[in-house]
């Protein structure tokens, strides 16, 4: 038997991804120009995580598009993946600009530049406040940020965002009140270390869901333990469960049960995982009696 579910409408789940580019493309234009007057690496630290930002949502948003296809004969479970690969693409972009940041500062702390000009610093990180918060409005209310990885990764980088703009406003408030120009290139290296935190949680789940690891809201033991509760069912082996997206879970699963043709218990088991357990595609195979050697069992 196999169990799926039906899918959120693609052209809606598009709108977030597309308000935050436009946005945020609009907003790196202006902060990298302002970055060079200003003479700040802060700036630049932000527009060039901004930068990665809008990469990261147009492989989510194309994402999205792909999730929307339909299954073909040779990928039959769709284009589904393409959540997960945009996912870690989406965490790794992070990562390596955080490296590109601290390289930066760095150059700076070591050998000195131009004096940043403080209020010009803060009155575009105030937009970029702005921006980023308006552009995460649009994923909190569409919901999706709540069960969805690639969704969470964009709402968070935009969160993340919105912070580091504040540090940077805070920043060029304190360097125009005390002329510490090295708070500027020490701000970036701060930067750094927040986009690291916000998406290192990401980064190791969607590394999970490439090699088929089990989705961290979904307990293996639990599953196994819902499933063997029911009267008619004897044993289990072969059990597997992987993401297929990363809205998405499958399992597959051989049951000993006391009557192999029962299809009410194949109903039953199939509604159980759906809705108690989140596990949307189910394939269960009944069996009277236990093979002498499960294949890759846990």
């Amino acid at each position: 038997m196999h169990n799926h579910h039906e899918h959120a409408t693609v052209p809606k789940r598009q709108l977030p991804y597309l308000t935050g580019i436009i946005l945020n493309t609009a907003f790196i234009i202006a902060e990298m120009i302002f970055a060079h007057y200003a003479h700040s690496t802060a700036l630049f630290a932000d527009a060039l995580h901004s930068v990665s930002d809008v990469a990261s949502l147009i492989l989510a948003w194309a994402a999205v598009v792909v999730f929307g296809l339909r299954a073909t004969t040779t990928h039959t479970y769709g284009w589904h993946n393409a959540t997960i690969l945009a996912s870690f693409i989406n965490a790794l972009f992070l990562l390596v600009a955080v490296f590109v940041i601290w390289y930066e500062a760095i150059v700076k702390l070591l050998n000195g530049g131009a004096e940043p000009a403080g209020n010009l610093i803060m009155i575009v990180s105030a937009f970029g406040i702005a921006v980023n918060f308006l552009a995460a409005k649009f994923f909190a209310m569409a919901g999706d940020h709540k069960s969805d990885i690639n969704a969470k990764g964009a709402y968070v980088h935009l969160m993340a965002d919105a912070g580091v703009s504040l540090g940077v406003v805070i920043a060029g408030l304190l360097t125009m009140l005390t002329k510490w120009y090295w708070l500027d290139p020490v701000v970036s290296i701060i930067i750094g270390i927040v986009i690291i935190v916000s998406s290192w949680d990401i980064f190791k789940q969607s590394i999970l869901l490439i090699f088929n690891g089990v989705p961290e809201n979904i307990d293996e033991e639990t599953v196994k333990n819902a499933i063997l509760e029911n009267p008619e069912v004897i044993s289990l082996h072969d059990l597997h469960i992987w993401g297929i997206s990363t809205t998405e879970t499958a399992l597959t699963v051989h049951l000993v049960v006391k009557d192999p043709s029962d299809m009410l218990l194949l109903s039953q088991l199939g509604h159980m995982l759906q809705d108690d357990m989140h596990i949307q595609h189910t394939t269960i195979q009944l069996e009277r009696n236990l093979p002498d050697e499960p294949c890759n069992d846990i």
